[in-house]
């Protein structure tokens, strides 16, 4: 949802009150959502990721390119599962020189790690799949695929402004993950 999190960022950043939030979501529409209920379910997970990040961040992902990169580590603060798949699938993927993830790697992973995350048993099968999909769409939109259907392993260089951020957030433990050395 980059286009929502930059509409997302924008507000957080002009400090609304929940009156003002409410307008911005439901009267003016600015997610352009199909209903009101979309809209909020949009803004709650949006502004969930982004509470993750800072301010500096905020204004990074409305004006810059770190935009995409900022996003996906929103996206691993909020659900370090995210991480562990990066870590745990797609750099060991690149570091073996292969050319693309498999079409089953995020089936493969979860029925490998439902120990370590028993969470993930009480999601239906089809949960579970959509979550796989918007974690591959949100990989290839960061830069790390082509594309959510081919998915070829990209190089990818970890902006200099989203390691600052790292630092800044107290997460140098993703620096190797989002840089592919973990």
């Amino acid at each position: 949802m980059v286009r929502e999190s930059r509409i997302i960022a924008k507000l957080l950043l002009s400090e609304p009150d929940e009156t003002t939030w409410q307008q911005q979501i439901i009267d003016e529409n600015i997610l352009q959502a199909s209903s009101t209920s979309t809209a909020n379910r949009y803004a709650r997970t949006v502004k969930l990721r982004l509470m993750t990040l800072d301010r500096e961040c905020w204004q990074l992902i409305v004006s810059e390119s770190e935009r995409l990169q900022l996003l996906l580590v929103a996206l691993m603060n909020q659900s370090p599962i995210v991480a562990e798949f990066v870590a745990d699938v797609v750099n060991p993927a690149r570091q073996q020189f292969k050319e693309k993830l498999s079409g089953n790697c995020w089936n493969e992973f979860v029925d490998e790690n439902l120990r370590l995350h028993p969470e993930l048993a009480a999601f239906s099968d089809s949960s579970i799949q959509k979550m796989g999909n918007n974690l591959i769409k949100a990989l290839a939109e960061a830069g790390y695929l082509d594309s959510p259907r081919r998915r070829n392993l990209q190089n990818v260089f970890l902006l200099p402004d989203v390691a600052t951020a790292l630092h800044r957030l107290n997460k140098d433990e993703l620096l190797p993950i989002l840089e592919g050395n973990a």
